[in-house]
């Protein structure tokens, strides 16, 4: 009995090793399979961002009595929770290997479906909200801390010359999934609502599971192009041989460089600075005002979900034609121009919900949603090129944590300000001749102009650096 127990254990370790630690491609066609897995990994990830939050979070957050103020800030910890990066800076150097960290992180997105039966318990909705604030900011964490090296990852798999098509393409196939399934559980909330509304979050966390399920397989399947420990032949070592190449590095470099010195390092380097502050703007007009429109359209707008994911499922659609012809015009005319000119769409769609009131709520939120989704289909590949364009590729694990993690510290104090002010005008409010201002109208102008200024900062400051082209990406190294 005892030799077959320890017979199943090294069996177990022997496939875990093997599937996490010893998935080298060997062939393009393994590097082709890998972007797939990604593709479906990452379609499967996005979706339950949506699942876990926006108009769904802010749904069972109103049922929980939490207020809209609070609701923007809780949606927000999603990059307070990007400071854990900035303190594991050090471990995920040492790391030689990332896909047992990613898929780890990345399993606990089952926190996420756990939210969705909290109203379930009979306890105080105070103990509820309390639990809700609690799952989410521990699932954002794990997020977080896997998110860097996924990205490292997923850079590593693709060619230079190759990127602005599969993003694109991973993004449009992402975002027909994401409509899709939003539609389904806008309909879901929309039928249960009247009826008994914890029966469809009940749904909403069961899809919520099994799209983590999927998540995890994927990047399960995916092959990494690191290798941990080599030998004087260029072969892979592992087991005690690896163990033993480990304590004589451990013992040659006793010291490595803490938090500070890295952020010193990476600041120095004017090409980081560039790529950061432009992250830093989007991440300013962003968090001033996208936290909080989501319980606007549900509160003060009075819009049906059904009517909103059905035409966020047109937009997508739209969307999904628009992103693979986006990601070809970058990879010819440079990541930074068809940033610069989705980020300006993106301020356009803030503008038009600065100016959407109950009155208009209709037509305006179909334009704003045309004018967000050919923003999206670029704005996000936008950001993660340009940091690829500029980092170098020896630091670009260390500079994705340290921007990542910077700028979401800075995004959750931006969310608290929109709170505040959110707050001080729904307690104090004005009007412009005699008709009510909306405090949510007011961010959103806010973040129009600071896009504005982003818009205008890729056009005389990133446009006009020269790239460094990094040859290795997406290459076999064995």
């Amino acid at each position: 009995m005892l030799y077959n127990i320890m017979f199943i254990h090294r069996y177990l370790m022997g496939q875990v090793r093997r599937i996490y630690f010893m998935a080298l491609p060997e062939t393009k066609k393994d590097y082709k399979k890998s972007r797939v897995y990604y593709t479906t990994a990452d379609s499967a990830a996005q979706t339950i961002v949506q699942l876990a939050g926006g108009t769904f979070l802010a749904s069972i957050m109103s049922y929980s009595g939490i207020s809209d103020a609070n609701i923007g800030i809780i949606t927000s910890l999603v990059s307070f929770a990007a400071l854990s990066q900035l303190f594991l800076i050090n471990f995920l150097k040492r790391i030689k290997k990332y896909k047992l960290l990613v898929c780890v992180t990345a399993l606990q997105r089952t926190l996420f479906a756990l939210i969705y039966l909290i109203p379930l318990l009979g306890i105080s909705n105070m103990q509820k909200s309390i639990l809700i604030v609690v799952l989410y900011f521990i699932g954002q964490v794990f997020v977080q801390i896997g998110l860097p090296a996924s990205q490292d990852w997923i850079a590593s798999l693709v060619p230079c010359r190759l990127r602005g098509k599969y993003f694109s393409i991973k993004d449009s196939v992402a975002v027909f999934v994401v409509s899709s399934t939003m539609l389904l559980a806008g309909m879901i909330l929309d039928y249960y609502k009247p009826r008994d509304i914890l029966v469809g979050f009940v749904i909403i966390g069961t899809i919520i599971f099994i799209l983590t399920m999927v998540n995890v397989i994927a990047l399960s399947k995916m092959k990494e192009p690191k290798t941990s420990y080599v030998n004087q032949d260029g072969k892979e070592m592992h087991g005690s041989l690896a163990k033993k190449a480990r304590d004589s590095e451990k013992s040659l470099h006793k010291t490595e460089q803490g938090i500070l010195m890295e952020l010193k390092g990476a600041f120095i380097d004017r090409k980081f600075r560039k790529a950061f502050t432009v992250q830093c703007l989007f991440t300013l007009g962003f968090y001033i005002c996208i936290p909080f429109n989501a319980s606007y359209q549900i509160n003060e707008l009075a819009l049906p979900y059904t009517f909103i994911m059905l035409i966020g499922f047109v937009a997508n659609l739209y969307r999904i034609y628009i992103t693979p012809k986006f990601g070809r015009l970058a990879d010819k005319f440079g990541m930074a121009k068809m940033l610069r000119y989705t980020l300006f769409a993106l301020g356009l769609n803030f503008l038009t919900m600065a100016l959407t009131v109950p009155e208009n709520a209709y037509p305006l939120h179909i334009i704003g949603s045309v004018l967000a989704s050919t923003a999206w289909a670029f704005v996000g590949i936008g950001l993660f090129g340009v940091q690829l364009d500029f980092f170098k590729s020896e630091k670009r694990m260390v500079w994705l944590t340290i921007t990542s993690s910077v700028s979401g510290i800075f995004g959750f104090l931006v969310s608290i300000v929109g709170g505040a002010i959110l707050s001080f005008l729904q307690r104090n409010p004005i009007e412009l001749y005699g008709r009510p201002i909306y405090a949510q109208q007011v961010l959103n102008i806010l973040g129009f102009f600071v896009l504005l200024s982003a818009v205008f900062y890729i056009r005389y400051y990133i446009e006009t650096e020269k790239i460094d082209t990094n040859r290795s990406d997406g290459r076999i190294q064995i």
